[in-house]
């Protein structure tokens, strides 16, 4: 006979001792009427019920295993599943231990990337909290950031006494980062039943971090960009705030909105010294809701950044936007760089502004491009008068800069005239030879680019020229070229040298029939030789005249000596022009051209153009587009073929760059052809200027100099990976001292990288020492974090119960099973049997003294 509830089915060891049972009716017949006597007649013969069942050797066979069951939880507590699992087993739990038998014992495991028996199997009542895990502060060491399924299937075959039948619970989201559950549950012997219990969705965290971006090396003082990638797995948008630490100090938590999918949260952090730092990212949500695991990275801050800046400005901006981001800034003119060459190593970046040609050697362009060819950083900017210079056609620098010197663009379709005027030296010096060129042809090329700047112009562009050598000769008034242009020419071809040289008179004659032109775009091109008979500190004041008034002066000195170069530079740089050093000639027509073409390309934007952000960068993080500030003059460029162009200015349709960037062998170059002390003098006012260089910088700039190191600790399992990455070449054998292991080899795993294996250390700071030879070593800092810092973990969002199938079918199991299922005999176990007699007779006397009783009562 079956029982209801589960409770077993009864049997009876002599089946023929229950005829007996037919007679148990005639006890029911009372020997008089009354009530006694009918209660006395029921006692009879439940008496002789129980009796007869006695005598037949009644027994209960119940569903529970002879010996006992043996069940242990394994309570998963890997990141992705939070407290999601240890709550499901609370609930579980509590509806399993009442239901319990004496000879079944439970136990429980605690387990991620690791295991960790939480109690021991034992028998007797116990209360529920004591099988669950505590909070997930005291978790650390078994490694929240994998999940290893399999480990705590091999855990629980050791812990069941032999004899009872043994069940494993595996609370848990069947996602697995390590060793294969599946493949363990197949090779364990005894085969062990597994029955996963999957949390419900809304027990999971609704929100988790994926990963934590931040680079492995970085610079003090430097900004580091902090990125945290953030995923709301909701279906609608959650709010909470993310909470950095560095080293245990915690930063102000950022409030965070969260939609659907994936997000990115920037978190700048300016960090102030060199050393070793731990970062960890937590999610803070509302209390309702479950909270997600905490995700850490290591970072590597070395010596802050050093930038050599290579300039002729006396106060240049950039070099003041760095300084003012705390980076180590040395400023040099021109003509010191080549004696830096060989000291190129100590520097992150070298940055050149607004160099003209003649200023560098060859000497100096080939260490700076085989510089950084090795992997160093070069940012170069100026305008015109360094990606206008002629010079720099060919030379070692054109073949690492992002952008072609020599523009190609059409001009766009309409465009406001523009004034010009022609400057053109003849005095006696343009007779001269110069090189292979003999005596005349000086002046004979001068009057070549005059004629073609004027076939560059549009009819409707103004334009004049004078010639002066002691005095100025007006050759042709300041007209339409369209009116102009024969008369003009044929006045410019006709030009012969002699005489002195004073351009100053020729120049303000100039700058007052310019400003009379009501033109917005004024122009001057000086075209000299030689020395001038005045000194530099009279032309200070008409400088400072044609500056006021938005005149821009564009100056070429031809001939092989450096007469008056400082003061041509002064002119040009003071208004906005460029400056040119030419010495062959050759160049000097198509010089002429390319500088009157960038003026035509820019006459409409000379109230300033608009940047538009290209491809995006680290460089330009945080900087919307809106804020940038016009720019009125560039150096008209073209990108080459692979570069990026980050900013430009749309010209009818033409995007002319105003930084580019690429990758140059092992290092990086970015070119911006703008003048910050002219064309684009706005932009030092703005407030993002600094942040764009020193962003600029710290992107392009290698990710550490000679002689930095960075060391790397990593856990897995019972050891600890520690690497070391060097930015140099290093020795094939490195020695790392631990207080706690001693002498540790580091033997080579990669270019620059070196690796050893050693028994688990403890999470924390361990101070180090790095030997290279017999000498007491370099200290270092080593810190060991607490977890690791995978992000596989939450690479799936939904629980894997493909997976949780295959074992729970495979080794006899189910998934989501009730607790009479888990307690339930399997096949080959022997099923508890209880007597009944000992239950039975006590009935039997209890039953037959109520009814002499009962009869007995005085009525």
């Amino acid at each position: 006979m079956t029982l209801p509830f589960g409770l077993g089915v009864l049997h009876v060891v002599v089946p023929m001792a229950l005829l007996a049972l037919l007679v148990v009716p005639l006890f029911l017949v009372p020997t008089s009427p009354g009530r006694r006597l009918r209660i006395a007649a029921w006692c009879r013969a439940l008496a002789a019920f129980a009796l007869v069942l006695a005598l037949a050797g009644l027994y209960l066979e119940t569903p529970r295993p002879a010996a006992g069951s043996c069940l242990i939880a394994g309570i998963d507590v890997s990141a992705s599943v939070g407290r999601a699992a240890a709550d499901g087993a609370r609930e579980f739990l509590g509806r399993m231990v009442p239901a319990l038998a004496p000879g079944d014992v439970l136990g429980s495991i605690a387990f991620a990337g690791q295991a960790h028996v939480q109690a021991y199997p034992t028998g007797g009542r116990r209360a529920v909290e004591d099988f669950i895990p505590a909070a997930d502060e005291e978790l650390d060491e078994l490694d929240t950031q994998e999940s290893d399924l399999a480990v705590v299937l091999t855990r629980a075959a050791s812990l069941c006494p032999a004899g009872k039948q043994a069940a494993l619970l595996l609370f848990t989201d069947g996602n697995e980062t390590a060793g294969s559950l599946l493949a363990e549950a197949t090779l364990v012997e005894p085969r062990i039943p597994v029955f996963p219990v999957v949390p419900t969705a809304a027990a999971f965290p609704p929100a988790v971090i994926r990963r934590l971006l931040a680079p492995a090396l970085a610079p003090a003082r430097s900004v580091l960009p902090f990125e945290t990638v953030l995923e709301n797995r909701a279906a609608a948008p959650v709010s909470g705030a993310l909470a950095l630490s560095v080293n245990g100090r915690a930063m102000l938590p950022l409030p965070v909105d969260l939609p659907p999918g994936p997000s990115v949260v920037a978190t700048p952090f300016r960090v102030p010294a060199r050393g070793e730092y731990l970062v960890e990212a937590r999610l803070l949500l509302p209390a309702a809701l479950p909270a997600p695991g905490p995700v850490t990275s290591a970072i590597s801050v070395t010596r802050p950044l050093h930038v050599l800046v290579v300039t002729e400005h006396d106060a240049p901006a950039v070099a003041t936007a760095l300084a003012s981001r705390g980076l180590e800034v040395e400023t040099i003119p021109p003509a010191r760089l080549a004696a830096r060459a060989s000291a190129l190593r100590d520097y992150h970046a070298v940055v050149l502004d607004g160099v003209a040609r003649a200023e560098l050697d060859d000497a100096a362009l080939a260490a700076v491009t085989g510089w950084v060819a090795g992997g160093g950083a070069l940012v170069a900017t100026g305008g015109g008068h360094l990606f206008g210079d002629a010079g720099y056609v060919g030379s070692p620098l054109a073949q690492v800069l992002p952008v072609e010197l020599a523009s190609q663009s059409p001009e766009p379709a309409e465009r406001e005239p523009i004034a010009l005027y022609l400057l053109i030296d003849r005095s006696n010096s343009m007779g001269y030879a110069s090189g292979d060129l003999p005596y005349g042809e000086k002046m004979e090329y001068a009057k070549r680019a005059a004629l073609a700047v004027l076939d560059q112009l549009a009819p409707q562009d103004l334009v004049a020229a004078i010639a002066f050598d002691a005095q100025p000769y007006e050759i042709g008034p300041l007209l339409p070229a369209g009116t102009s242009h024969a008369a003009l020419a044929t006045k410019i071809a006709r030009l012969r040298y002699g005489g002195g040289t004073d351009f100053k008179d020729a120049l303000d004659i100039a700058r007052r029939n310019l400003v009379a032109s009501g033109r917005r775009v004024r122009h001057v091109i000086l075209l000299t030789d030689g020395d001038t008979n005045r000194h530099a500190e009279d032309h200070v004041e008409l400088t400072a005249r044609l500056a006021a008034d938005a005149i821009t002066v564009t100056t070429i000195r031809i001939g092989d000596d450096t007469v008056n170069l400082e003061l041509l530079q002064t002119i040009s740089r003071a208004t906005g022009g460029a400056f040119h050093h030419v010495e062959h000639l050759e160049a000097l027509p198509q010089l002429m051209i390319s500088d009157t073409r960038r003026l035509i390309d820019t006459a409409p934007y000379r109230d300033g153009a608009a940047p538009h952000i290209g491809e995006l960068g680290p460089m330009l993080s945080g900087i919307r587009e809106s804020e940038l500030p016009p720019v009125a003059r560039w150096a008209v460029t073209r990108a080459r073929p692979g570069a990026e162009v980050r900013l430009y200015v749309d010209i009818a349709g033409r995007r002319d760059p105003v930084l580019a960037t690429w990758q140059y062998e092992l290092g990086r170059v970015a070119a911006l052809p703008v003048d910050f002390q002219a064309g684009a003098a706005a932009w030092p006012q703005w407030q993002g200027f600094a942040r764009l260089w020193t962003q600029l910088v710290l992107w392009a700039a290698p990710p550490g100099l000679p002689g930095e190191r960075r060391l790397v600790a990593e856990r897995e399992g019972e050891h600890t990976v520690i690497r070391l990455e060097a930015a140099a070449e290093e020795p094939a054998s490195l020695v790392l001292r631990l207080e706690e292991v001693g002498d540790v080899v580091l033997r080579q795993t990669g270019r620059r990288s070196f690796g050893a294996v050693v028994p688990r250390l403890t999470p924390g700071h361990h101070p180090v020492w790095l030997r290279t030879g017999s000498g007491p070593g370099e200290p270092m800092d080593l810190i060991v974090p607490a977890r690791s810092a995978s992000t596989r973990e939450y690479r799936t969002a939904a629980p894997n119960r493909d997976l949780l199938e295959q074992v729970a079918v495979l080794t006899g199991g189910r998934v989501d099973p009730e607790p009479a299922e888990i307690l339930a005999v399997r096949p080959g176990v022997t099923r508890r049997v209880v007597p009944l007699e000992g239950v039975l007779i006590p009935i039997v006397l209890v039953l037959v003294l109520a009814d002499v009783a009962v009869r007995r009562w005085p009525r």
